[in-house]
Protein backbone atom coordinates (compact mmCIF):
# COMPACT_ATOMS: atom_id res chain seq x y z
CA UNK A 1 0.00 0.00 0.00
CA UNK A 2 1.22 3.56 -0.64
CA UNK A 3 -0.08 7.03 -0.57
CA UNK A 4 -0.71 8.96 -3.85
CA UNK A 5 2.13 11.80 -4.37
CA UNK A 6 0.32 15.17 -4.24
CA UNK A 7 0.32 16.99 -7.49
CA UNK A 8 2.49 19.78 -6.97
CA UNK A 9 1.11 23.85 -7.10
CA UNK A 10 -1.28 23.38 -4.19
CA UNK A 11 -2.72 26.78 -2.78
CA UNK A 12 -3.76 27.06 0.59
CA UNK A 13 -7.69 27.17 0.71
CA UNK A 14 -8.19 26.69 -2.84
CA UNK A 15 -6.25 23.91 -3.84
CA UNK A 16 -5.57 23.06 -7.01
CA UNK A 17 -8.78 25.14 -8.19
CA UNK A 18 -6.91 27.80 -10.22
CA UNK A 19 -4.77 25.57 -11.83
CA UNK A 20 -7.74 24.09 -13.54
CA UNK A 21 -9.25 27.35 -14.03
CA UNK A 22 -6.13 28.50 -15.66
CA UNK A 23 -5.10 25.38 -18.32
CA UNK A 24 -7.14 22.56 -17.17
CA UNK A 25 -6.79 20.55 -20.14
CA UNK A 26 -2.81 21.00 -19.42
CA UNK A 27 -2.81 20.66 -15.75
CA UNK A 28 -4.54 16.80 -16.65
CA UNK A 29 -2.05 15.57 -18.81
CA UNK A 30 1.05 16.84 -16.95
CA UNK A 31 -0.44 15.15 -13.93
CA UNK A 32 0.76 11.61 -15.60
CA UNK A 33 4.53 12.82 -14.68
CA UNK A 34 3.43 12.24 -11.07
CA UNK A 35 2.48 8.50 -11.20
CA UNK A 36 -0.13 6.36 -12.01
CA UNK A 37 -3.07 7.76 -9.47
CA UNK A 38 -2.11 11.34 -8.10
CA UNK A 39 -4.06 13.73 -5.59
CA UNK A 40 -4.83 17.08 -5.97
CA UNK A 41 -7.14 19.25 -4.07
CA UNK A 42 -10.42 21.06 -4.92
CA UNK A 43 -10.44 23.66 -2.22
CA UNK A 44 -10.56 21.71 1.26
CA UNK A 45 -11.53 18.11 -1.31
CA UNK A 46 -8.82 15.77 -2.00
CA UNK A 47 -9.34 13.99 -5.02
CA UNK A 48 -7.10 11.07 -6.38
CA UNK A 49 -6.59 11.24 -10.37
CA UNK A 50 -6.32 8.42 -12.17
CA UNK A 51 -3.39 8.62 -15.00
CA UNK A 52 -2.80 5.50 -16.46
CA UNK A 53 -4.98 3.72 -18.89
CA UNK A 54 -4.51 0.14 -16.82
CA UNK A 55 -5.78 1.58 -13.33
CA UNK A 56 -8.81 3.07 -15.52
CA UNK A 57 -9.64 -0.30 -16.70
CA UNK A 58 -9.82 -1.48 -13.40
CA UNK A 59 -12.30 1.18 -12.23
CA UNK A 60 -15.02 0.94 -15.06
CA UNK A 61 -14.63 -2.77 -15.37
CA UNK A 62 -12.41 -4.82 -12.71
CA UNK A 63 -14.08 -3.28 -9.54
CA UNK A 64 -16.81 -1.07 -10.81
CA UNK A 65 -18.70 -2.15 -7.98
CA UNK A 66 -17.00 -0.28 -5.90
CA UNK A 67 -17.37 2.78 -7.07
CA UNK A 68 -20.35 5.39 -7.86
CA UNK A 69 -20.73 9.06 -9.20
CA UNK A 70 -18.81 11.79 -8.00
CA UNK A 71 -18.69 15.57 -7.48
CA UNK A 72 -19.47 16.22 -10.87
CA UNK A 73 -22.86 14.30 -11.07
CA UNK A 74 -24.13 15.87 -7.79
CA UNK A 75 -23.26 19.19 -9.04
CA UNK A 76 -25.67 17.65 -12.73
CA UNK A 77 -28.66 16.42 -10.73
CA UNK A 78 -30.33 20.17 -10.41
CA UNK A 79 -30.07 21.39 -14.32
CA UNK A 80 -30.34 17.81 -15.07
CA UNK A 81 -32.78 15.48 -12.83
CA UNK A 82 -31.97 11.66 -12.41
CA UNK A 83 -31.70 9.94 -15.91
CA UNK A 84 -29.28 7.53 -17.04
CA UNK A 85 -25.94 10.44 -16.58
CA UNK A 86 -26.78 11.39 -13.38
CA UNK A 87 -28.74 7.97 -11.75
CA UNK A 88 -26.50 5.66 -9.53
CA UNK A 89 -26.67 1.89 -8.67
CA UNK A 90 -30.06 -0.38 -9.17
CA UNK A 91 -31.97 2.57 -10.30
CA UNK A 92 -29.02 3.38 -13.12
CA UNK A 93 -29.06 -0.59 -14.31
CA UNK A 94 -33.10 -0.57 -14.75
CA UNK A 95 -33.33 2.51 -16.53
CA UNK A 96 -30.51 1.21 -18.85
CA UNK A 97 -32.39 -1.79 -19.53
CA UNK A 98 -35.74 -0.03 -20.44
CA UNK A 99 -34.40 2.68 -22.40
CA UNK A 100 -32.21 0.09 -24.19
CA UNK A 101 -34.69 -0.63 -26.85
CA UNK A 102 -34.63 3.27 -27.85
CA UNK A 103 -31.47 3.03 -29.47
CA UNK A 104 -31.66 -0.89 -31.48
CA UNK A 105 -30.57 -0.75 -35.20
CA UNK A 106 -33.89 -0.12 -36.99
CA UNK A 107 -34.75 2.89 -34.46
CA UNK A 108 -31.59 4.86 -35.68
CA UNK A 109 -32.21 3.60 -39.15
CA UNK A 110 -35.33 5.21 -38.89
CA UNK A 111 -33.90 8.47 -36.69
CA UNK A 112 -31.29 8.42 -39.16
CA UNK A 113 -33.33 9.47 -42.11
CA UNK A 114 -34.27 12.40 -39.94
CA UNK A 115 -30.66 13.55 -39.57
CA UNK A 116 -30.01 13.19 -43.10
CA UNK A 117 -32.65 15.10 -43.92
CA UNK A 118 -32.48 18.20 -41.46
CA UNK A 119 -28.82 18.26 -42.15
CA UNK A 120 -28.70 18.73 -46.20
CA UNK A 121 -31.18 21.42 -45.05
CA UNK A 122 -29.05 22.95 -42.98
CA UNK A 123 -26.45 22.70 -45.06
CA UNK A 124 -27.97 23.67 -48.81
CA UNK A 125 -28.43 27.13 -47.39
CA UNK A 126 -24.44 27.77 -47.19
CA UNK A 127 -23.81 29.64 -50.29
CA UNK A 128 -20.23 29.13 -51.81
CA UNK A 129 -18.66 32.17 -50.83
CA UNK A 130 -20.10 33.15 -47.64
CA UNK A 131 -18.31 32.43 -44.77
CA UNK A 132 -20.19 31.28 -41.02
CA UNK A 133 -19.47 30.76 -37.39
CA UNK A 134 -20.73 27.24 -37.11
CA UNK A 135 -20.67 26.26 -33.50
CA UNK A 136 -24.53 28.10 -33.58
CA UNK A 137 -25.52 26.47 -36.98
CA UNK A 138 -24.12 23.19 -35.77
CA UNK A 139 -25.80 23.52 -32.26
CA UNK A 140 -29.27 24.63 -34.30
CA UNK A 141 -29.03 22.02 -36.35
CA UNK A 142 -28.43 19.04 -33.55
CA UNK A 143 -31.46 20.39 -31.46
CA UNK A 144 -33.45 20.23 -34.67
CA UNK A 145 -32.32 16.72 -35.09
CA UNK A 146 -33.31 16.04 -31.36
CA UNK A 147 -36.40 17.40 -31.36
CA UNK A 148 -37.45 15.53 -33.95
CA UNK A 149 -36.70 11.90 -33.41
CA UNK A 150 -37.52 12.76 -29.79
CA UNK A 151 -40.50 13.60 -30.22
CA UNK A 152 -42.78 13.01 -33.92
CA UNK A 153 -44.66 16.77 -33.29
CA UNK A 154 -41.55 18.83 -32.39
CA UNK A 155 -43.14 22.54 -33.01
CA UNK A 156 -44.26 23.21 -29.17
CA UNK A 157 -43.36 26.84 -28.85
CA UNK A 158 -43.59 26.12 -25.20
CA UNK A 159 -41.08 22.91 -25.31
CA UNK A 160 -38.66 24.88 -27.26
CA UNK A 161 -38.54 27.57 -25.16
CA UNK A 162 -38.22 26.13 -22.32
CA UNK A 163 -35.39 23.53 -23.96
CA UNK A 164 -33.62 27.23 -24.60
CA UNK A 165 -33.90 28.36 -20.95
CA UNK A 166 -32.34 24.98 -19.78
CA UNK A 167 -29.81 25.20 -22.55
CA UNK A 168 -28.95 27.83 -20.99
CA UNK A 169 -27.60 27.13 -17.75
CA UNK A 170 -26.60 23.74 -18.20
CA UNK A 171 -23.37 23.88 -19.18
CA UNK A 172 -22.27 25.33 -15.46
CA UNK A 173 -22.23 22.08 -13.72
CA UNK A 174 -18.85 20.99 -14.40
CA UNK A 175 -17.34 24.42 -13.32
CA UNK A 176 -19.26 24.12 -10.34
CA UNK A 177 -17.90 20.82 -9.71
CA UNK A 178 -14.19 22.09 -9.90
CA UNK A 179 -15.51 25.16 -7.59
CA UNK A 180 -13.39 25.07 -3.82
CA UNK A 181 -16.22 27.19 -3.14
CA UNK A 182 -18.37 24.68 -4.18
CA UNK A 183 -16.50 22.51 -2.29
CA UNK A 184 -16.29 24.39 0.89
CA UNK A 185 -20.07 24.93 1.37
CA UNK A 186 -20.21 21.05 1.28
CA UNK A 187 -18.32 21.51 4.70
CA UNK A 188 -19.91 24.50 5.72
CA UNK A 189 -23.90 24.81 4.32
CA UNK A 190 -24.12 27.98 5.85
CA UNK A 191 -21.23 29.67 4.07
CA UNK A 192 -21.90 33.68 3.50
CA UNK A 193 -23.03 34.26 0.03
CA UNK A 194 -23.16 30.70 -1.29
CA UNK A 195 -26.14 29.85 -3.56
CA UNK A 196 -27.34 26.39 -4.82
CA UNK A 197 -28.00 26.23 -9.10
CA UNK A 198 -31.55 27.39 -10.24
CA UNK A 199 -33.54 24.27 -10.63
CA UNK A 200 -36.21 26.67 -12.22
CA UNK A 201 -35.06 26.12 -15.91
CA UNK A 202 -35.59 22.42 -15.12
CA UNK A 203 -38.58 22.63 -13.62
CA UNK A 204 -40.53 24.21 -16.09
CA UNK A 205 -39.08 22.17 -18.69
CA UNK A 206 -39.99 19.27 -16.80
CA UNK A 207 -43.85 20.94 -16.58
CA UNK A 208 -43.85 21.05 -20.67
CA UNK A 209 -42.44 17.25 -21.01
CA UNK A 210 -45.33 16.27 -18.77
CA UNK A 211 -48.19 17.88 -20.41
CA UNK A 212 -46.52 16.08 -24.09
CA UNK A 213 -46.45 12.47 -22.51
CA UNK A 214 -50.10 13.10 -21.10
CA UNK A 215 -50.45 13.53 -24.74
CA UNK A 216 -49.25 10.70 -25.81
CA UNK A 217 -50.50 8.40 -23.36
CA UNK A 218 -53.96 9.46 -23.97
CA UNK A 219 -53.09 8.69 -27.67
CA UNK A 220 -51.63 4.98 -26.99
CA UNK A 221 -49.85 4.45 -30.62
CA UNK A 222 -46.01 4.37 -31.29
CA UNK A 223 -45.50 7.61 -33.35
CA UNK A 224 -41.86 5.74 -33.82
CA UNK A 225 -39.99 8.55 -32.05
CA UNK A 226 -37.91 8.23 -29.17
CA UNK A 227 -40.60 9.15 -26.06
CA UNK A 228 -42.77 6.03 -27.90
CA UNK A 229 -40.20 4.03 -27.23
CA UNK A 230 -39.29 5.30 -23.46
CA UNK A 231 -43.16 5.13 -22.74
CA UNK A 232 -43.71 1.64 -24.43
CA UNK A 233 -40.69 0.35 -22.24
CA UNK A 234 -41.38 -2.28 -19.55
CA UNK A 235 -39.79 -5.59 -18.25
CA UNK A 236 -40.22 -7.33 -14.63
CA UNK A 237 -39.96 -4.40 -12.54
CA UNK A 238 -42.64 -2.23 -14.52
CA UNK A 239 -42.22 0.75 -16.75
CA UNK A 240 -41.05 3.94 -16.33
CA UNK A 241 -42.98 6.16 -14.52
CA UNK A 242 -43.61 9.97 -16.13
CA UNK A 243 -41.21 11.62 -13.78
CA UNK A 244 -38.79 9.27 -15.23
CA UNK A 245 -39.16 9.46 -18.56
CA UNK A 246 -38.91 12.97 -18.33
CA UNK A 247 -35.23 12.43 -16.24
CA UNK A 248 -34.41 10.77 -19.08
CA UNK A 249 -35.91 13.07 -21.69
CA UNK A 250 -33.43 15.56 -20.04
CA UNK A 251 -30.14 12.96 -20.53
CA UNK A 252 -31.12 12.89 -24.24
CA UNK A 253 -31.03 16.49 -24.21
CA UNK A 254 -27.36 16.71 -22.94
CA UNK A 255 -26.21 14.24 -24.69
CA UNK A 256 -27.76 14.94 -28.34
CA UNK A 257 -26.98 18.52 -28.42
CA UNK A 258 -23.43 19.35 -25.98
CA UNK A 259 -21.73 16.15 -27.15
CA UNK A 260 -22.99 15.27 -30.62
CA UNK A 261 -22.40 19.32 -31.89
CA UNK A 262 -19.00 19.70 -30.15
CA UNK A 263 -17.90 16.41 -31.78
CA UNK A 264 -19.40 17.36 -35.14
CA UNK A 265 -17.75 21.39 -34.46
CA UNK A 266 -14.38 19.89 -33.84
CA UNK A 267 -14.48 17.94 -36.85
CA UNK A 268 -15.42 20.24 -39.59
CA UNK A 269 -12.72 22.58 -37.62
CA UNK A 270 -9.70 19.68 -38.53
CA UNK A 271 -10.71 18.67 -41.63
CA UNK A 272 -11.15 22.63 -43.05
CA UNK A 273 -7.37 22.68 -41.67
CA UNK A 274 -6.53 19.81 -44.02
CA UNK A 275 -6.81 19.93 -47.71
CA UNK A 276 -5.78 16.21 -48.06
CA UNK A 277 -8.28 14.82 -45.75
CA UNK A 278 -11.21 16.41 -47.86
CA UNK A 279 -10.20 15.35 -51.17
CA UNK A 280 -10.13 11.75 -49.39
CA UNK A 281 -13.70 12.87 -48.11
CA UNK A 282 -15.04 13.95 -51.07
CA UNK A 283 -13.49 11.07 -53.26
CA UNK A 284 -15.23 8.67 -50.85
CA UNK A 285 -18.36 10.77 -50.62
CA UNK A 286 -18.63 10.50 -54.30
CA UNK A 287 -17.88 7.02 -54.96
CA UNK A 288 -20.15 5.60 -52.47
CA UNK A 289 -23.21 8.09 -52.90
CA UNK A 290 -23.01 8.89 -56.50
CA UNK A 291 -24.65 12.25 -55.87
CA UNK A 292 -27.50 11.27 -53.86
CA UNK A 293 -27.99 11.96 -50.70
CA UNK A 294 -26.48 9.76 -47.45
CA UNK A 295 -28.18 7.14 -46.13
CA UNK A 296 -28.35 5.04 -42.94
CA UNK A 297 -27.05 1.57 -44.69
CA UNK A 298 -23.92 4.11 -46.21
CA UNK A 299 -22.24 4.15 -43.56
CA UNK A 300 -20.56 1.09 -43.21
CA UNK A 301 -18.94 1.66 -46.57
CA UNK A 302 -17.95 5.54 -45.22
CA UNK A 303 -14.57 3.86 -43.98
CA UNK A 304 -12.50 6.85 -44.15
CA UNK A 305 -15.39 9.41 -43.19
CA UNK A 306 -15.33 7.09 -39.75
CA UNK A 307 -11.11 7.10 -39.48
CA UNK A 308 -11.32 10.92 -39.62
CA UNK A 309 -14.25 11.00 -36.92
CA UNK A 310 -12.60 8.52 -34.74
CA UNK A 311 -9.28 10.64 -34.65
CA UNK A 312 -11.68 13.72 -33.84
CA UNK A 313 -13.24 12.19 -30.95
CA UNK A 314 -9.41 10.41 -29.43
CA UNK A 315 -8.40 14.54 -29.79
CA UNK A 316 -11.27 16.19 -28.67
CA UNK A 317 -13.60 13.80 -26.27
CA UNK A 318 -16.50 15.57 -25.72
CA UNK A 319 -16.63 14.24 -21.86
CA UNK A 320 -13.09 15.23 -21.23
CA UNK A 321 -13.22 14.75 -17.47
CA UNK A 322 -14.71 12.30 -15.48
CA UNK A 323 -15.76 11.14 -11.95
CA UNK A 324 -16.37 8.53 -9.77
CA UNK A 325 -16.65 8.37 -5.90
CA UNK A 326 -15.42 5.01 -3.90
CA UNK A 327 -18.19 3.23 -2.02
CA UNK A 328 -16.40 0.96 0.02
CA UNK A 329 -12.74 0.42 0.97
CA UNK A 330 -10.59 -0.36 -2.60
CA UNK A 331 -7.30 -0.13 -3.46
CA UNK A 332 -6.76 1.70 -6.54
CA UNK A 333 -3.35 1.38 -8.11
CA UNK A 334 -1.72 0.47 -5.25
CA UNK A 335 -3.35 3.68 -3.59
CA UNK A 336 -5.91 2.83 -0.80
CA UNK A 337 -9.75 4.33 -1.19
CA UNK A 338 -12.30 4.96 1.65
CA UNK A 339 -15.85 5.18 1.26
CA UNK A 340 -16.79 8.55 0.33
CA UNK A 341 -13.12 9.33 -1.68
CA UNK A 342 -13.50 10.93 -4.96
CA UNK A 343 -11.55 9.74 -8.20
CA UNK A 344 -11.47 11.50 -11.30
CA UNK A 345 -10.13 10.35 -14.57
CA UNK A 346 -9.38 12.44 -17.97
CA UNK A 347 -10.02 11.13 -21.64
CA UNK A 348 -8.33 13.98 -23.32
CA UNK A 349 -5.73 13.36 -21.14
CA UNK A 350 -5.65 9.44 -21.77
CA UNK A 351 -5.40 9.99 -25.46
CA UNK A 352 -2.53 11.89 -25.75
CA UNK A 353 -0.48 9.77 -23.60
CA UNK A 354 2.43 9.01 -25.59
CA UNK A 355 2.61 5.77 -23.99
CA UNK A 356 -0.29 4.59 -25.69
CA UNK A 357 -0.24 6.82 -29.13
CA UNK A 358 2.57 7.44 -31.17
CA UNK A 359 2.69 11.05 -31.54
CA UNK A 360 -0.54 11.89 -29.95
CA UNK A 361 -1.02 15.48 -30.50
CA UNK A 362 -1.10 15.00 -34.50
CA UNK A 363 -4.17 14.59 -36.06
CA UNK A 364 -3.91 11.28 -38.19
CA UNK A 365 -6.79 9.39 -39.36
CA UNK A 366 -4.88 6.78 -40.59
CA UNK A 367 -3.47 5.61 -37.12
CA UNK A 368 -6.88 3.72 -37.30
CA UNK A 369 -7.97 0.34 -39.23
CA UNK A 370 -10.39 0.30 -41.59
CA UNK A 371 -13.02 -0.58 -38.73
CA UNK A 372 -11.51 1.84 -36.70
CA UNK A 373 -13.72 2.45 -33.51
CA UNK A 374 -14.59 -1.02 -33.27
CA UNK A 375 -10.78 -2.16 -32.75
CA UNK A 376 -9.80 0.46 -30.28
CA UNK A 377 -9.25 -1.11 -26.66
CA UNK A 378 -12.04 0.41 -24.36
CA UNK A 379 -9.91 1.63 -21.90
CA UNK A 380 -7.08 3.61 -24.20
CA UNK A 381 -10.11 4.97 -26.39
CA UNK A 382 -12.75 6.43 -23.99
CA UNK A 383 -14.89 8.83 -26.33
CA UNK A 384 -18.19 7.42 -25.04
CA UNK A 385 -16.87 6.14 -21.78
CA UNK A 386 -17.11 2.08 -20.80
CA UNK A 387 -18.05 -0.63 -18.79
CA UNK A 388 -22.06 -0.09 -17.33
CA UNK A 389 -21.69 3.57 -18.00
CA UNK A 390 -20.65 2.94 -21.58
CA UNK A 391 -22.89 6.34 -23.30
CA UNK A 392 -26.47 4.03 -24.71
CA UNK A 393 -26.61 6.51 -27.49
CA UNK A 394 -23.26 5.75 -28.93
CA UNK A 395 -24.87 4.06 -32.23
CA UNK A 396 -26.92 7.35 -32.32
CA UNK A 397 -23.93 9.66 -32.22
CA UNK A 398 -22.07 7.90 -34.94
CA UNK A 399 -25.01 7.89 -37.19
CA UNK A 400 -25.77 11.47 -36.70
CA UNK A 401 -22.13 12.61 -36.87
CA UNK A 402 -21.27 10.90 -40.03
CA UNK A 403 -24.15 12.27 -42.18
CA UNK A 404 -24.34 15.86 -41.22
CA UNK A 405 -20.75 16.11 -41.87
CA UNK A 406 -21.54 14.28 -45.00
CA UNK A 407 -23.80 17.24 -45.68
CA UNK A 408 -21.66 19.62 -44.88
CA UNK A 409 -18.46 18.45 -46.81
CA UNK A 410 -20.02 16.59 -49.73
CA UNK A 411 -20.75 19.69 -52.09
CA UNK A 412 -18.18 22.04 -50.53
CA UNK A 413 -14.39 22.46 -49.33
CA UNK A 414 -14.15 24.26 -46.22
CA UNK A 415 -11.44 26.53 -45.44
CA UNK A 416 -10.68 28.33 -42.22
CA UNK A 417 -11.59 31.93 -42.24
CA UNK A 418 -9.33 34.21 -40.17
CA UNK A 419 -6.11 33.69 -38.22
CA UNK A 420 -7.55 33.91 -34.62
CA UNK A 421 -6.65 30.51 -33.47
CA UNK A 422 -10.06 28.24 -32.56
CA UNK A 423 -9.85 27.56 -28.59
CA UNK A 424 -11.35 24.86 -26.28
CA UNK A 425 -13.51 25.53 -23.72
CA UNK A 426 -13.70 23.44 -20.76
CA UNK A 427 -17.45 23.39 -19.60
CA UNK A 428 -19.69 19.88 -18.88
CA UNK A 429 -18.29 19.13 -22.86
CA UNK A 430 -14.99 20.16 -24.17
CA UNK A 431 -16.15 22.51 -27.20
CA UNK A 432 -14.66 24.92 -29.04
CA UNK A 433 -14.89 28.22 -28.73
CA UNK A 434 -15.94 29.70 -32.40
CA UNK A 435 -15.75 27.97 -35.82
CA UNK A 436 -15.43 30.39 -38.38
CA UNK A 437 -15.39 28.38 -41.96
CA UNK A 438 -15.49 29.79 -45.80
CA UNK A 439 -17.69 27.55 -48.15
CA UNK A 440 -15.83 26.93 -51.46
CA UNK A 441 -16.98 25.54 -54.22
CA UNK A 442 -15.80 22.31 -55.26
CA UNK A 443 -13.78 22.32 -58.74
CA UNK A 444 -15.46 20.40 -61.47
Amino acid sequence: MRRAVVAPGRVPLVGHAPLLHRDALRFLCELRHHGPVTKIYIGPRPVHVVNSSENIRELLTVQARSFDKGAMFDALRVPLGDGLITAAGDRHLRHRRLVQPAFHHERIARYARIMSERSRSRADGWEPGTTRDLVPEIHRLTLDVLLRTLFAEPQDPALKAAVKDWLSVKYHSMRLALSPLHAWAERLPLLPGWRPPDAGPLQRLVDVQLRIIESYRADGRDRGDLLSMLLLAGGPEGALTDAEVTDELITLFLAGTGTVSASMAWALHEISRRPDVQRRIHDELDTVLDGRPPRFEDLPALVHMRQVLTEVLRLYPPSWLLMRRAVRPVTLGGVPLAPGDEVFFSPYALHRDPQLYEDPERFDPDRWPADAAAKAPRHTFLPFGAGSRLCIGEDYAWAELTLAVAAFTAHRRLAPAGSTPVRPLVGTVLRPDRLPLTAQARPS
